[in-house]
């Protein structure tokens, strides 16, 4: 036994002492073009930023707004806005102390305006990805570091998992909340899953196994607010804890495993991602919501695709993600898919894009039964579709004008006062200012 621990020892500190190496090389002073401010509206603050950064401490704060006019479709014509305020900072505690540590990030959001997808236009899946009730809220908080010569990234705390699970590069570009976190967990996962603007309890560990070849499972609390699953008066559940300061253990676990595959096809860049998550909470039957099923499990497939290099900086890139719910009886979208087709740097605009996007979320045909026998508008498939242009006004502010069609919202549903929701167009224009 004091053989092994002996043994033990030593391992931990070549450890430690390649990390004291490590940490005080990232500590070096870095070279002149090391860190900049071009892309923040209040630049470097007269040197402090770049002082700051130097050492490991990094803030961003980034305000995003949006207008939405809906004159045809839904129960009635609307104007909406809605906007967010999101603050982040991050220490590299390896810079600052010269030790073998990690990074520390915290973040908030400030949500503001009236979300309008719900009702008027009932559909399947916000219009927009930063469309959420109305709170000043806790975002993330986690601390991570890297081994094995930053092969291994292992990050724990309260994580939003959308920035490493299920995304598509591509799809990131549109504005329709679909193309940032699928259709298939935003409906099916207790408050619409660990996603923007609610994070959860996890432990996230990516490993680069090759060049090509990266594999990602993560471990996390399925509850990101801890209220129960259904709740008709506050459909989101965000205002049960509008702060965004709730730990909850005690559903479930949510548990996602992911490879990614990077390659050239034809000269030209791609990305294939596969993965699962599957889900130990139990949730409400379609048909009958008293009854509830343990467990829950869905599998989906991602590529992201540069197509062809036109003239002087100009491509074309694809993307299409599919996702697939088997368990029928649990999940009120079975399947979805969004695809989409971009054009980056038209007329030679380096940091523009315009992209066209589609997408279709089906519902479970369990609920389309159950909606049969009761005599009620049977639901079947959402479809949407958008078209939205990037530019680039300056390297702190992006302005991007939006259209986006849904067609049978909510795959065919009533509203309130019993008149069937009609097809609908929607116009945006979106702006994100970073300071």
């Amino acid at each position: 036994m004091f053989r092994k621990i002996i043994t033990v020892s030593a391992a931990l500190y070549a450890c430690f002492s390649l990390s004291i190496s490590r940490a005080e090389a990232q500590g070096s002073a870095p070279d002149a073009h090391a860190f900049s401010f071009e892309d923040r509206l209040t630049g470097d603050w007269g040197g402090v930023r770049r002082t700051l950064a130097e050492h490991g401490v990094q803030f961003q704060l980034t305000d995003q707004n949006e207008l939405w006019a809906v004159p045809v479709g839904g129960s009635q014509p609307s104007n909406n806005y809605i906007g967010d305020t999101t603050g982040q900072l991050s220490v590299d505690l390896g810079r600052l102390t010269h030790l073998p540590l990690g990074t520390i990030g915290i973040s908030g959001v400030d949500i503001r305006g009236h979300p309008f997808s719900n009702q008027p236009l009932y559909v399947f899946n916000q219009v927009s990805g930063i469309e959420a009730d109305i709170n000043l809220r806790l975002y993330e908080v986690w601390y991570g570091q890297t081994f094995d010569h930053d092969r291994l990234d292992v990050r724990i705390g309260k994580l939003d998992l959308s920035h490493d699970f299920m995304g598509s590069d591509g799809a990131q570009q549109f504005l329709n909340a679909s193309f940032s976190w699928p259709m298939v967990p935003d409906n099916n996962l207790y408050d619409q899953g660990p996603a923007s603007p609610l994070s959860t309890p996890a432990v996230r560990v990516k490993y680069k196994l090759s060049k090509s070849w990266t594999v990602l499972a993560a471990v996390a609390d399925d509850n990101p607010i801890g209220a129960g699953f259904l709740n008709e008066a506050d459909p989101w559940n965000q205002n049960q804890d509008p702060s965004g300061t709730r730990f909850h253990f005690g559903t479930g676990a949510l548990m996602f495993l992911e490879a990614q595959y990077h390659t050239q096809l034809w000269g030209k860049d791609g990305t294939y991602k596969l993965g699962g998550y599957g889900d130990t909470g139990r949730f409400p039957d379609q048909a009958d919501p008293t009854i509830r099923h343990k467990g829950n499990w869905t599998f989906y497939a991602v590529a992201d695709q540069v197509l062809a290099n036109l003239a002087g900086k100009q491509t074309i890139a694809g993307f299409v993600r599919a996702t697939w719910a088997p368990p029928a009886n649990r999940n009120q979208i079975v399947n979805a898919v969004d695809a989409g087709l971009l054009l980056n740097a038209p007329f030679q605009r380096a940091n523009d894009v315009l992209g066209l996007g589609f997408g279709y979320g089906e519902a479970s045909p369990v609920l389309r039964r159950a909606e049969r026998r009761a005599g009620t508008l049977a639901q079947h498939t959402e479809y949407h579709l958008e078209l939205t242009y990037q530019f680039q006004a300056t390297p702190w502010l992006l302005i991007q004008p939006d259209l986006q069609g849904m067609l049978s919202p909510s795959g065919g549903v009533l509203d309130t006062a019993g008149r069937r929701v009609k097809d609908e167009a929607i116009f945006g224009l979106h702006s994100s200012m970073s300071f």
